[in-house]
């Protein structure tokens, strides 16, 4: 069982189970805190939410968690690298705390194998294409850090066993096989009601009048 992190307050947490397709998808829990003298409100990683929700699914069975190892972006001013690292921080500890494995992945090694643009929408679209069972929980473009978290854990699990895992596939092209079973059933419920109805009106002696009865 896998715990993905795409770390960043717009990041989620994804728990994976492999073997039956379970798949949570947790957003980040934060907090605002007062900063500076003019006591302004800033946002934060929750370190005690994500040390609760670590603790949660490593009683449910998470052996490892694998967070995306990420370094500060272009422009980004000391205080927001500081605060980002310090919740990057939070959640590796978390996971070290309860006894967990931790991987550092490079957003370049698993959006390769996975084939993710780093354009935020597309990588959403891409997210639904891997996973379609769970498409509706990346809809919004805020959403793309659920999204990465649970492909970062299809990559977890690609990477532990050294094929993809197909059971979201599998899935759909059940559901797909069911929906079209439904349609040629009702298809044929349709074509048999017809030549009923054809024939009726063909074999009576009053045609017009067996018309007016369908």
């Amino acid at each position: 069982m896998i715990l993905s992190c795409d770390p960043g307050l717009k990041g989620a947490f994804c728990f994976y189970v492999p073997e039956t397709g379970r798949m949570d998808i947790v957003k980040m829990p934060t907090l605002y805190r007062d900063v500076g003298r003019k006591q302004n409100k800033r946002c934060f990683i929750d370190e005690a939410e994500v040390f609760k929700l670590v603790t949660l699914y490593t009683a449910e069975g998470a052996t490892r968690l694998v967070i995306e190892a990420v370094g500060g972006r272009p422009g980004q001013s000391a205080s927001a690298a500081f605060a980002f690292g310090q919740g990057f921080g939070a959640v590796r500890m978390a996971a070290i705390a309860n006894g967990l494995t931790v991987e550092q992945v490079p957003p370049s090694v698993w959006k390769a194998a996975l084939q993710v643009p780093a354009n935020k929408d597309i990588a959403r679209a891409r997210a639904s294409q891997l996973i379609p069972t769970h498409a509706h929980r990346w809809v919004r473009k805020n959403q793309d850090g659920l999204a990465e978290a649970a492909m970062l854990a299809l990559f977890a699990h690609r990477e532990m066993t050294g094929k993809p895992h197909d059971w979201f596939a599998k899935r759909e092209i059940e559901r797909k096989a069911r929906k079209r079973f439904k349609d040629n059933a009702e298809r044929s419920e349709r074509i048999a009601a017809t030549k009923a109805r054809n024939h009726i009106i063909k074999t009576s002696d009053d045609p017009e009048l067996a018309k007016s009865l369908f």
